[in-house]
């Protein structure tokens, strides 16, 4: 293991990791949710000019999350269903899924596993962003990519082994993964021109004091991945409020233990979500 860990920093190190490339409807995608300026006509038009798109789409708005909507026929029903902001954030979801969390036999349980984390990590963070009056999008998107270098660790992790020898235990694959998944991470985010805010959190999600104007953001981040590691979590279930109380992160959001509880009564919509919105 340590050997394997001195290879893959060499390899980060040297820039001789691969980085996976974000589909061009990602790309305008992230540009209009960027511009002040665009309208529901720009993102319509990509998606239903994309049959993968609207099938996913589809998928999700016939899902149990929103089953008590009704069943829906048309692209145009879906959007008018969802909204176009719940639009965009499944296209980016579905985009960012295809490009960065691909996986073969060797490592699709591990990548299953970051992926099921990263869709927690965002969809909490959006329950946490409306109970504290931040911009639940900024939150949304920041927490679906704030270890976005993970899997891509892993795939350099499975080219050094050269498919020769088993993926380490899951447990120190993951230790190993976190600690090296930042740097590539940050270049991963460069290279696709995400937005300042998702290198922010990157770079400072376990020290979000240092986040200057963005710290309640990063904090929120930081408290969904509390949230989706307990979801997560083997073993019996345990409720929120025991699990995080102590936490130092609730405090800085001034989450009292009532908001703590509606988190936890949440539990089944947002599972009910990270299943639809799963690529």
């Amino acid at each position: 293991m340590l050997i394997l860990e001195k290879q893959l920093k060499t390899h980060i190190s040297n820039g001789a990791i691969e980085l996976p490339v974000l589909p061009a409807v990602g790309v305008q995608v992230l540009a209009l949710t960027q511009d002040k300026d665009s309208d529901a006509y720009g993102l319509a038009g990509l998606i239903e000019n994309d049959l993968s798109l609207t099938s996913y789409i589809m998928k999700v708005a016939n899902s149990a999350a929103f089953s008590n909507y009704g069943k829906t026929q048309t692209l145009q029903q879906a959007i008018a269903k969802l909204g176009m902001k719940n639009i965009a954030q499944m296209v980016l979801t579905m985009t960012v899924g295809q490009s960065a969390f691909k996986s073969d036999s060797s490592t699709r349980e591990i990548t299953s596993y970051l992926w099921q984390h990263s869709l927690l990590c965002a969809l909490w963070g959006r329950e946490i962003a409306r109970l504290c009056h931040l911009n639940s999008d900024v939150v949304f998107l920041n927490a679906l990519l704030h270890q976005i270098g993970k899997p891509v660790v892993l795939h350099a992790i499975n080219e050094l082994l050269d498919d020769q020898e088993l993926l380490a235990a899951r447990d120190d694959l993951l230790q190993l993964i976190e600690k090296n998944q930042q740097t590539t991470g940050l270049k991963l985010a460069r290279s696709w021109n995400l937005p300042e805010s998702i290198i922010t959190t990157i770079s400072h999600i376990d020290e979000y004091d240092l986040a200057n104007d963005m710290q309640l953001e990063v904090a929120a981040v930081n408290a969904a991945r509390l949230l989706a590691d307990i979801v997560l979590a083997t073993g019996e279930s345990v409720r929120f409020l025991d699990a995080v109380a102590d936490q130092a992160v609730l405090s800085k959001l001034n989450l009292y233990k009532y908001e703590i509880q509606l988190l936890d009564d949440k539990r089944d919509a947002v599972e009910q979500m990270m299943q639809a919105l799963i690529v």
